[in-house]
């Protein structure tokens, strides 16, 4: 069985793949992103979010920051360890908080934030739908029983 189907919720264990490096071996920036909404997805499905549904009743989470602080390189064939947690921000916001690592030697190669806002059909929300307090709860419940970073 492959890592990422039998790793907890909120951690994503991903190959680096060749597409996804340059001509010297290292992983292009841009991927982190996508590596990024991998984990952040795989984590809100595991407590019942669904994507479709949502989009299907008019509700969007359009992403308004992304950053990400490059430490070390991942290279072609590295297993990643993208960890997600959420983060403290007060706002009707989901505020997402990554580390990256390295699986074989546990050496952190990345750490990131992503804020997203919350749009229903009338515009942005400026609080919290249930569904996504449900999700934010639930997210936050799971957190509390992990080791702090």
């Amino acid at each position: 069985m492959r890592p990422e189907t039998t790793s907890p919720p909120h951690l994503l264990e991903i190959e680096v793949r060749f597409r996804e490096v340059d001509a010297y071996g290292v992983a292009w920036h841009g991927h982190y992103a996508d590596w990024l909404e991998c984990a952040r997805q795989r984590y809100a499905a595991a407590f019942g979010f669904d994507l479709a549904g949502e989009l299907a009743r008019g509700y969007t989470a359009p992403m308004v920051e992304l950053s990400v602080k490059y430490r070390r390189p991942a290279r072609f064939g590295d297993w990643l360890a993208v960890e997600v947690r959420t983060g403290d921000d007060p706002r009707a916001v989901f505020d997402f908080r990554y580390r990256i690592r390295r699986r074989l030697d546990g050496e952190l190669l990345a750490t990131a934030r992503t804020l997203q806002v919350l749009v229903g059909p009338r515009g942005l929300l400026v609080g919290w739908p249930e569904q996504a307090r449900a999700l934010r709860d639930a997210l936050r419940a799971h957190e509390a029983s992990l080791p702090a970073w």
